[in-house]
């Protein structure tokens, strides 16, 4: 995210975060295969975010690879 504004950064965090709860949320009751524990690369847009991401299985979380911000910067920040 270098290179944006701190609003920008925070609109991908938060799209970040709502993609890990979906990703933990579709594992309930999937056992974990060491082989399979990570994801290939995905990609989600929501208005002027965009970001490429891996789901880790083994973490419940997603490690975002790239990230396209459509919106002009804040100048206030």
């Amino acid at each position: 995210v270098g290179g944006l504004a701190q609003a920008q950064i925070d609109q991908v965090e938060s799209l970040a975060s709502r993609i890990a709860d979906a990703v933990a949320v579709r594992r309930i009751g999937t056992s974990l295969d060491v082989r399979e524990a990570v994801s290939n690369v995905k990609s989600y847009g929501e208005g002027t975010v965009m970001i490429w991401f891996l789901e880790d299985y083994r973490d419940d979380v997603i490690l975002v690879v790239r990230v396209q911000h459509f919106g002009f910067p804040d100048p206030t920040g």
